[in-house]
């Protein structure tokens, strides 16, 4: 209901066991909530707006350790960084304030990345890494179904990604969650 913007791709070069990729979230997130409250025995109309933006990258090297003709799972190691901004409108009565603060963190990750063939045109493929560095602890988790056509495949999934902070560290945040069903196409080169 909330999300203002949303963008998410992914760049991967692969030469023979060996792939390079980067993977990029952006997200701008607007909520506001208008009420009153009860000052002096009279109601003040007030109103708060909160607005986050974030941004997501991850950026890693894969080796493919099995390969079985239909199946083909990569070890995967890399960083993620990850980028939020805060912003706070406050509006009780005549008297209003703002403010805005952000802050990044950087994490190491390690993980599996696989492609499982279930016909000519139908794969699936999937993806789960866990990490930390300047957050207590981060991990995500990726499944999607796709479709091949000639040069670009349709695909179809769920994402997760998760972050612990210690004592709220990232603005304020002990935890942090992005999760929700995602559509797109892959272009092939």
């Amino acid at each position: 209901d909330d999300l203002e913007l949303g963008f998410m791709g992914t760049l991967a070069a692969a030469r023979g066991k060996w792939t390079l990729f980067g993977d990029f979230i952006y997200m701008d997130v607007d909520d506001d909530t208008k009420g009153s409250v009860n000052i002096l025995g009279s109601p003040v109309p007030t109103e708060v707006d909160v607005e986050l933006k974030g941004f997501v990258s991850t950026l890693g090297g894969a080796y493919s350790f099995l390969d079985t003709g239909t199946t083909r799972l990569n070890l995967v190691g890399g960083a993620r960084y990850l980028w939020l901004e805060a912003d706070l409108d406050v509006d009780i009565g005549p008297v209003s304030g703002d403010g805005t603060d952000s802050d990044h963190v950087w994490d190491g990750i390690v993980g599996l990345r696989g492609k499982t063939d279930l016909s000519d045109k139908w794969y699936l493929t999937y993806y789960a890494d866990v990490g930390g560095g300047n957050s207590k602890m981060t991990w995500q988790a990726l499944g999607a179904i796709n479709y091949r056509f000639q040069r670009v495949d349709a695909v179809v999934g769920y994402r997760y990604l998760d972050w612990d902070f210690d004592d709220g560290d990232m603005l304020n945040f002990d935890e942090l969650d992005l999760s929700g069903p995602f559509a797109g196409v892959k272009f092939r080169f």
